[in-house]
């Protein structure tokens, strides 16, 4: 079984303007800096005479919920996801990695202003809606390289979504990330039956705020929305957000997330018995990418493996007993 997703892993044409938006504008903590080595890219599946610097990012050091940015030389041509604004590629339904979330203070629209004079807009006016018992105001903004990134005020939240005090400044950390699902029930047993995660939330829109999320989404009035939430037992943070439109659902983004793109490229697990879990996939059909290797990371020796989920997803999960 794994924990809570510990980092959402971003890859970026320029690293230092990303760190300008998210140390700099939003408060985030860098944690750490260095030079991927040649067998962590081996493992993540990046091509030879590729380098990258990395910069490990938290909200004053929360364990999960982390960003770890990555920027490739040579840039990559490639991105995970671009599916808002004329001639975008790909569409706002297709089945993949969708956003990052974060919890921020109100009003919302002092985050909207704050990160527009950055030149990060917003792709519709917040949205005030309610899911269930929940009740959240959020907007989405188009970040680096097209990235979409998810800005909420927890108005009526649980404590298995908002952790207590958060957020922890302006911004909190990654409480939240989301995917595009073409099935829910195939999602659900991923997530919960191989992952152990647990759903904290496992609904539709209701008809009256339908198209607000729709707006919220970006996709046409009247599609239905599925939303499944899955945390780790007593962690509000490191959440997978799995969203399902129905007959709306889209294309899926083969092969788009994966350590090299930019954009959101991984998402980073721990578990206690990375063997354990690797036979737990493979018997379920998810057969690893890259099998259990114990590497040099550039910020100490780490034991991990890579797994593509049902959704396009692309996991990396890492041993805590590494030495």
């Amino acid at each position: 079984m794994v924990g809570a997703m510990a980092y959402a892993n971003v890859g970026v044409s320029r690293l230092e303007a990303a760190l300008a938006l998210f140390r700099d504008a939003m408060g985030l903590r860098l944690d750490a800096s260095y030079e991927a080595t040649r067998a962590l890219l081996d493992a993540w599946g990046v091509a030879g005479g590729t380098t990258a610097r990395i910069a490990e990012l938290s909200c004053k050091g929360y364990a999960v919920g982390r960003l770890r940015l990555v920027e490739y030389t040579p840039t990559p041509r490639t991105c995970v996801r671009l599916d808002h604004g004329a001639g975008a590629p790909d569409g706002p339904a297709d089945v993949g990695p969708k956003a990052l979330d974060f919890y921020v203070r109100p009003p919302i629209a002092a985050t909207v202003e704050r990160l527009a004079r950055l030149g990060y807009a917003a792709r519709s006016a917040p949205v005030y809606h309610r899911i269930g018992r929940t009740v959240s105001e959020e907007v989405v903004v188009s970040g680096p390289d097209g990235l979409p990134l998810l800005f909420m005020i927890g108005h009526v939240h649980a404590s298995t979504s908002l952790r207590p005090g958060s957020p922890d400044g302006d911004y909190s950390e990654i409480p939240t990330v989301s995917v595009i699902a073409g099935d829910v029930a195939r999602s659900r047993h991923f997530y919960r039956d191989l992952l152990g995660l647990t759903a904290v939330n496992d609904a539709e829109t209701p008809d009256e705020y339908r198209d607000l999320v729709d707006d919220l989404t970006g996709v046409p009035h009247g599609t239905r929305v599925h939303f499944l939430n899955f945390a780790s037992a007593g962690e509000a943070s490191g959440k997978v957000l799995v969203l399902h439109f129905f007959e709306r659902t889209g294309r899926r983004l083969s092969g788009r997330m994966r350590p090299g793109h930019l954009g959101f490229s991984m998402l980073t697990h721990r578990t206690p018995d990375l063997d354990a879990l690797a036979v737990r996939l493979r018997g379920a059909g998810y057969p690893p990418c890259q099998p259990p290797v114990l590497v040099e990371s550039g910020n100490g020796p780490v034991r991990l493996m890579r797994v593509a989920g049902p959704n396009e997803e692309m996991f990396e999960f890492v041993e805590d007993s590494a030495p």
